[in-house]
C-alpha cells in the first residue's frame, strides 16, 4: 500500500518523512527521483533544455536549477510544462521503484514523499493522502533559512502551489507542524497509530 505524503514548501515535510523512515517505513522522495531523472546524460534533461534552452545547464553539464526556476517560476505556462515534463519523469521511475519494492517487501506500508500530489493528480494513486501544514509565516522563514531565497521569491513559488486550505480539505490526515520536534513527533506517531 502506498501513502502520499504532501505539504507546501517549507510545510517540515523532509522532517516527517525522516521520522517516518526512522520508524521503519519505506518512503520514495519525489524530489530526489526528480534529482535522478534530470541527472547529466538522463533524457529529461535534454527535454528540458530543447524546451527552456540551453543557458541552464552548467559547465559541467548538470542541472542548474536555480537557473531553471527562475526562468520558470515567474511564469504560470512555464511553471506547468516544467511539472508537465519532470512530473511525468518522475512517476515513472517511482512506479518503477515501488514495484521493485512490492516484490521484496509485499505488505509494507510505503509512503511517497511529493511536495505536489494534488497538483498533479497523484492522490488518486494512493491509499491516503497525509498532508503537513504549518503557517505561513514559519514556512517562509524556515525556507529562507534552508535556501536563501528572498521573501518574494518564497511567496512567489506559495501562489504557484494549491492553497493549504484545499490540501487541508482534500487530506485524508493532516499533521499540523506548528511546534516543536516533540509535538511533530506525536502527531506523526498518532497519525501512525490511527490510520496504519
Amino acid at each position: 500500500m502506498i501513502y502520499g505524503l504532501t505539504g507546501g514548501i517549507g510545510s517540515g515535510k523532509t522532517t516527517v518523512s525522516k521520522i517516518l523512515r526512522d520508524k521503519g517505513f519505506i518512503v520514495l522522495d519525489a524530489d530526489e527521483i526528480g534529482k535522478e531523472v534530470t541527472a547529466k546524460g538522463e533524457p529529461l534533461l535534454r527535454m528540458l533544455v530543447k524546451e527552456f534552452g540551453v543557458d541552464i545547464i552548467q559547465e559541467d553539464g548538470e542541472l542548474d536549477r536555480r537557473k531553471l526556476a527562475n526562468l520558470t517560476f515567474g511564469d504560470r505556462e512555464k511553471t506547468n510544462r516544467l511539472n508537465e515534463l519532470v512530473q511525468t519523469a518522475i512517476l515513472c521511475r517511482a512506479i518503477g521503484q515501488f514495484h521493485k519494492l512490492s516484490l521484496t517487501e509485499p505488505r509494507k506500508v510505503m509512503f511517497f514523499d511529493v511536495p505536489l500530489l494534488y497538483e498533479a493528480g497523484w492522490d488518486r494513486y494512493m491509499e491516503q493522502v497525509w498532508l503537513v501544514t504549518a503557517p505561513e509565516d514559519v514556512r517562509i522563514e524556515r525556507v529562507e533559512v534552508r535556501d536563501g531565497l528572498s521573501e518574494e521569491e518564497i511567496r512567489q513559488r506559495i501562489r504557484l502551489q494549491m492553497s493549504e486550505e484545499e490540501k487541508s480539505q482534500r487530506a485524508d490526515v493532516i499533521i499540523e507542524n506548528d511546534g516543536g520536534m516533540a509535538k511533530l513527533m506525536s502527531q506523526v506517531e498518532k497519525a501512525i497509530a490511527e490510520n496504519l
